[in-house]
């Protein structure tokens, strides 16, 4: 039997099922950075997202897998969320470590390991540099988007000084092989420079995304402000992105920066890929 695997990230939850994935923005991190906990209605969009999607992989025959991140992983509450995850839609979520999500996330993207692969997440962001069979440089960070904006309370200034902070905690890293990024917010800011009006996974994937057109596009949504401007300035962005995109632009270009680097490889491969080659299933 084909398997299917539902990746329960911080701002997104995805699945992947017969070789197509499906995203759904539910920002289930919405709140953790100021209370520790996941809120009632971040888990409640969730747990509805998590049991559709179960039910259409059953639908498609398939066996369902699914793995949880960093806002599962730091809630004080999760114990809650994976109860209701198992009773409501008959799904055991496997919560992985910041190790693993930065291997996993290699993996998806690079499958032979030469590679320095950037994830960016709605709670954190991990960094892996793969050598060979070794991996030379892995760590996560609570530098997550959903994260970022609550904490700058939307002001662009204060992301660029949280951003560079947290980033500087990076120490030691240096790109090795080719730099690839993989994430919504990497992603979603390859369509927007590609001018998408809807998504498309086969133009997102393999472009190269360069500094300046990160700034230019950084400039255009501080200007807009409002997310709702946003949306309407980038059709490509599903609502809750256009809320979080302000800060994935500004966390990029301040990483970038320190990696002193031009530009980086967006993979629409990622740690959904990953996984099943971490766990060698059949999709």
């Amino acid at each position: 039997m084909s398997a299917a695997v539902i990746d329960i990230g911080s701002g997104s939850v995805r699945l992947l099922l017969g070789g197509k994935k499906i995203t759904v923005m539910t920002k289930l991190g919405e709140g953790l950075n100021a209370t520790g906990r996941l809120s009632e209605p971040a888990m409640k969009r969730t747990v509805s997202t998590i049991k559709d999607f179960a039910q259409t992989a059953r639908m498609a025959g398939a066996d369902v897998y699914a793995f949880g991140t960093e806002a599962v992983r730091a809630a004080a509450n999760r114990s809650e969320f994976l109860s209701a995850v198992a009773s409501e839609c008959g799904v055991r979520v496997e919560i992985i470590s910041g190790y693993e999500e930065a291997e996993i996330a290699l993996l998806g993207a690079c499958p032979d390991g030469e590679a320095t692969v950037v994830d960016i997440g709605g709670a954190s962001v991990e960094i892996v540099c793969g050598e060979g069979n070794k991996l030379s440089y892995v760590k996560s960070l609570p530098l997550g988007m959903v994260r970022l904006t609550e904490r700058s309370g939307g002001d662009p200034e204060l992301m660029r000084t949280y951003a560079t902070k947290g980033i500087f905690k990076y120490k030691g890293v240096k790109v090795s092989g080719e730099l690839i990024g993989v994430g919504g917010t990497f992603t979603s800011l390859a369509a927007m420079a590609l001018g998408l009006k809807k998504y498309d996974a086969d133009k997102v994937h393999g472009y190269v995304l360069t500094l300046a057109e990160v700034k230019e596009m950084r400039d255009r949504l501080v200007e807009a402000g409002n997310p709702k401007k946003i949306a309407a300035l980038y059709p490509v962005l599903p609502a809750m992105r256009s809320e979080l995109i302000t800060a994935g632009a500004i966390f990029v270009i301040e990483l970038l920066g320190y990696l002193g680097v031009d530009g980086i490889k967006i993979s629409d491969a990622d740690n959904l890929d990953g996984f099943v080659r971490y766990k060698k299933l059949t999709v």
